[in-house]
């Protein structure tokens, strides 16, 4: 791989971090959605794994959820989040 492409990669997953943050984001802040923290970084988290190449899915999406604070809820398969400033 040139220098070239290695530098482009990270731009590129960067400009689409930002891109679904915003957009998840504002999304959130429609009325007429409940907000659901937990929901919306598991959102993030698996468009970030799918976009990633070279390493697994499943473990970007883990890797991702743990980087946030977001853990399995004991006797339930949902995740629960700590809340970004807390």
């Amino acid at each position: 791989m040139s220098g070239r492409s290695r530098r482009a990669c990270p731009v590129a997953v960067s400009t689409t971090i930002i891109f679904l943050c915003t957009g998840v984001a504002a999304l959130a802040q429609r009325p007429s959605q409940p907000y659901d923290y937990a929901a919306l970084v598991q959102q993030i988290c698996r468009q970030y794994a799918a976009a990633q190449t070279g390493m697994p899915a499943d473990l970007m999406f883990n890797q991702c959820m743990f980087e946030r604070h977001c853990r399995v809820s004991p006797g339930s398969s949902g995740y629960q989040c700590e809340l970004p400033g807390r």
